[in-house]
């Protein structure tokens, strides 16, 4: 082990900055010459990936606890006093059903009230897109969440918004970084104790008046008819998160008069007790609500504990179905983009905003309506950065955002991924097919039928601690230095490389312009057929991971060739 590790992992077992608990735990690893775990939680700090911070709760400077929020909180105080007049716009704080998100997030209050920085902190759980929108309804510079989104629940993690609502993107990510890592000792923090900042009015509560607001919004952007919404049965699940806060609500508020809310898994629990990890892309998250069900019942629904993303099972033909991140965005944008144009609200130049491993058909799907298309790196922040961008310099209005995994958004009052308006949607679009005597399952056939049949899947791969992350490290290099000619048979056409910037053709030596993007670890394969398979490391978590879109005539000939592309590329 390092000396430098050890040192560092000294300092918090017996500097009294920190509190007895913290101190106990690291003089254990140390007593017990525990070096892997050591060097796991020592080695480095938590870094700002795709969803921020994000980290397991223990002590040490790669791992979630108070202190290090303390340190990121310190970085983003003085990112923020470097513009003076920033400082007086104050800073929202909100959290999940997490471990200790509370506390971590009292920890961030602290330190930001010490600074003379204004803080808005929910006094109850709220959902990630209540906290986006509160940002922008009082004007603050800055936003954090506490939470891991979709993550295990030894996780947590630590989220920062900026003044337009959306996640941080360079250059603010880096400055508050480097702020962040100019910090070396814990003693220089600010704060103030979170009584004192209550009693002063420094730190003030944010209550059920911000669920009216965004509420009257949402009313504002639904689309479909109350009428209409009264038949369908309903089984609705927020994974034990902050969901339950507003769906229900919403729900009521559009007429729906069958709802069923999953008992076992409305509470509030840090343990997630009732799934083996509340991310509503497992199929495993539906269990109870299918068991639930009634004859009657033709969508289930489920947010992840921030409620920032939406997935779905439809019933169809007496059977249940789960629709993909790929296929509830495709179809939540035609039924949007077709009420907007039957309305003669579709703007002459509306965009439509997604993500470099987001299925192609939405591409099309935009360009029927006459949409022009802008594509990003994987990251619901890039969504928004895009609109933002294109708001301000007058190039487009933005009209919808969606990424394969579970997330969209419309209109301009929230700056992330909303799973409460989602919600609201696929709810209306379910209840408008009924009444055609159809399901989703038919009206995906539709789109299929009009724009040719689309199969997109997602594999990943999980390398844990310090060594999987050099393990990840290595096969991406290796896809660089000895790239595949062929992939399931599919001849390899050219390789946009995000890292670079360029696009490679085989068989030539000089390489073309890339898509412009932010640099970023990601390999796209781009094969005969209109077929691509994605291969990236995740932002937020262990893993590599291998995004496949194809499309083809009928599903037998695309099924077939996608298995033939994991058969090759996976390891």
């Amino acid at each position: 082990m390092e000396p430098s590790i050890e040192k560092v992992a000294r300092y918090w077992a017996e500097s009294e900055i920190f509190d007895q608990s913290t101190r106990t735990e690291v003089q254990k690893l140390l007593d017990d010459h525990n070096e892997k775990e050591l060097i796991e939680r020592f080695v480095s700090p938590l870094e700002f990936g795709t969803g921020g911070m994000r980290g397991i709760i223990a002590a040490g400077i790669n791992r979630m606890n108070r202190y290090t929020v303390r340190q990121a909180t310190e970085g983003l105080a003085r990112y923020i006093k470097e513009n003076p007049s920033d400082s007086h716009s104050g800073v929202v704080i909100g959290y999940d059903s997490r471990h200790n998100s509370f506390l971590f997030a009292q920890a961030a209050g602290e330190v930001l009230a010490g600074h003379g920085i204004p803080v808005y902190l929910f006094k109850k759980l709220a959902p990630t897109p209540l906290i986006s929108f509160e940002v922008l309804q009082q004007k603050a510079v800055a936003g954090i969440v506490i939470t891991a989104s979709h993550n295990p629940p030894e996780y947590n993690g630590y989220k920062v918004y900026w003044k337009n609502g959306g996640q941080i993107i360079p250059p603010d990510d880096q400055g508050i970084i480097q702020k962040v890592r100019s910090i070396v000792d814990m003693g220089e923090i600010t704060s103030m104790d979170f009584e004192r900042a209550l009693k002063q009015g420094k730190i003030q509560w944010l209550t059920e008046e911000s669920d009216t607001r965004y509420l009257e919004i949402l009313d504002k952007l639904a689309l479909g008819n109350p009428a209409q919404n009264e038949k369908p049965g309903i089984i609705y699940t927020p994974l034990h998160g902050t969901g339950v806060r507003l769906v229900p609500t919403v729900l009521e508020k559009r007429g729906f008069q069958h709802v069923t809310l999953v008992a076992e898994q409305a509470e509030p629990d840090s343990n997630f007790s009732t799934v083996k990890s509340p991310n509503p892309e497992d199929p495993g998250v539906f269990e109870k609500s299918v068991a639930l069900a009634g004859p009657d019942d033709c969508l289930i629904m489920a947010n992840d504990p921030d409620a920032d993303r939406l997935g779905v099972m439809v019933r169809h033909k007496k059977e249940w179905h789960r629709l993909n991140g790929n296929q509830v965005g495709v179809l939540l944008l035609d039924d949007y983009l077709k009420n907007l144009q039957a309305m003669g609200k579709l703007p002459k130049d509306g965009a439509l905003v997604l993500t470099n491993v987001t299925s192609p058909l939405g591409k099309k799907v935009a360009h029927s309506y006459g949409l022009q298309v802008v594509e990003t790196l994987t990251g619901f922040k890039w969504i928004w950065a895009a609109a933002s961008k294109m708001a301000e310099e007058g190039t487009g209005t933005f009209v919808f955002g969606m990424e394969e995994s579970l997330g969209y958004l419309v209109g301009q009052n929230v700056g992330d991924k909303d799973g409460v308006w989602a919600a609201m949607a696929f709810a209306e679009l379910v209840a408008a097919l009924q009444t055609e005597g159809k399901t989703p399952i038919d009206q995906l056939d539709i789109l299929y039928q009009k724009f040719g049949y689309h199969l997109d899947d997602l594999e990943t791969q999980t390398f844990p601690g310090v060594e999987g992350k050099e393990k990840i490290a290595t096969m991406m290099s290796e896809f660089r230095k000895n790239p595949p000619q062929q992939i399931g048979g599919k001849r390899l056409e050219r390789i946009i490389d995000c890292q670079d910037d360029v696009v490679i053709t085989p068989g030539f030596s000089e390489t073309a312009p890339g898509p412009g993007l932010p640099k970023s670890n990601v390999l796209t394969f781009c094969l005969e057929g209109d077929c691509r398979v994605v291969v990236r490391p995740s932002g937020t978590e262990p893993k590599i991971k291998y995004y496949f879109n194809l499309q083809g005539a009928n599903p037998e000939e695309v099924k077939g060739a996608l298995a033939q592309l994991k058969k090759d590329i996976l390891i």
